[in-house]
């Protein structure tokens, strides 16, 4: 479940998280998948992850490939006010900061905590219109970066 959790629900990304730890325990010489590997493991795909929905993002808004390192050292837990300002910190137009809250959702980068549990665009059977209306109802909302993305962008959960 810890690494289907971590896969944004796509077999492919899963297969790759896979892979990767499975390559780990091989390069060391293990006779299965022990927890360091999975943690070797995660850390590289979550660098492969990182640059894989980095180009997705930037097929749909170009030149924002890069958008995703603007993360760096956050906290996991973030507020909407927090998303703008880092956005715009990094250089993202304050008109196109909404675009990619939005891109940044539908990708599975930033989920919404609802009772205490995250809901990822993918729990929603990837609505849009669920999910808006649920940060709309809940008003003040907070969003926790998912954790697919903490290694490689050194957010400690």
């Amino acid at each position: 479940q810890y690494l289907i959790d971590r896969s944004l629900m796509r077999p492919r990304f899963l297969l790759n998280l896979i892979s990767q730890c499975k390559s780990f325990a091989i390069n060391l010489n293990h006779d299965r998948i022990l927890e360091e590997d999975i943690e070797k493991g995660l850390t590289a795909y979550s660098t492969d992850l990182l640059a894989d929905i980095g180009y997705e993002i930037n097929d749909v808004e170009n030149r924002m490939d890069d958008v995703l390192y603007a993360f760096i050292g956050s906290n996991s837990i973030i507020k909407l006010n927090d998303i703008n300002e880092t956005l715009s910190d990094y250089g993202v137009e304050n008109s196109h900061i909404q675009k990619i809250t939005n891109l940044l959702l539908w990708y599975g980068f930033i989920g919404v905590i609802i009772e205490g549990e995250a809901k990822y665009i993918y729990d929603l059977n990837y609505s849009m219109k669920l999910l808006a209306g649920i940060i709309k109802k809940k008003g003040d909302v907070e969003y926790l970066i998912n954790p697919a993305f903490w290694p490689s962008l050194m957010i400690d959960g």
